[in-house]
């Protein structure tokens, strides 16, 4: 899958292993160092993705993100040392697709940015009248009202739409929005991210289509359901 990534990190060693390794993976790379080089940067680039480091030496990446609204416009994974589940959800909440912690995988950071990019390749969802459009990463209500979702919300939302009827455990879920390992990341992460789904989705007094699975948990769970 050939792309263009933008890398924003400062750290010199980090910089050229993660440019080394997805050059060779035949992706094209741009480099960035602060966050002042990423502004500077995107007044000529139109990158497929953008992996951010948290810690820049002049700006916050995460409100750097907020700021430039970067996961509306690219692709988005920060990539950070910073991986507690506040700094996991503020991450998500700025338009982050995905949060990937130090020390990195590259082989699993590679696949987390070939699923990225694939996400833009999917179809339309659609169930009981709501219209997922994954390209746009735009939800639709059944009167055509835009609902308005964080990045992490969405992510959740397209699992388990793309599997109606199936549960998804929360170590599935929290696969979704972290590359931690399920055991060091709490699972009220995902239980706040549906609390939040839900709350969203309400529709002319009927409750949200997702249910909890006792023991298991999470599903959708349309009255009718279809994949275009």
């Amino acid at each position: 899958m050939t792309a263009t990534v933008l890398v924003v990190e400062d750290a010199p060693e980090s910089l050229e292993m993660i440019s080394g390794f997805l050059k060779d993976n035949g992706m094209t790379v741009i480099a960035a160092r602060s966050g002042a080089d990423l502004r500077a940067r995107l007044q000529g680039l139109q990158p497929d993705i953008i992996l951010l480091d948290v810690n820049l030496p002049d700006e916050d990446g995460i409100e750097l993100a907020r700021q430039l609204r970067l996961g509306e416009r690219f692709g988005l994974i920060f990539v950070t040392g910073r991986d507690s589940d506040d700094d996991v959800l503020a991450g998500l909440d700025a338009g982050g697709d995905d949060y990937v912690t130090k020390p990195i995988n590259l082989r699993t950071l590679l696949a987390r940015i070939r699923s990225v990019l694939r996400r833009s390749r999917e179809p339309v969802i659609t169930f009981d009248g709501w219209i997922l459009d994954v390209v746009r990463r735009e939800l639709f209500r059944p009167n055509g009202q835009l609902v308005e979702l964080t990045a992490g919300e969405f992510n959740i939302l397209v699992a388990l739409a793309s599997r109606q009827m199936q549960p998804l455990s929360r170590d599935f879920l929290l696969d979704v929005i972290s590359n931690r390992d399920p055991r060091d990341i709490s699972g009220h992460t995902v239980d706040n991210l549906i609390a939040r789904l839900r709350k969203k989705m309400q529709h002319e007094g009927k409750d949200a289509p997702i249910v909890t699975i006792r023991g298991v948990g999470y599903a959708l769970m349309p009255s009718q359901h279809k994949v275009d």
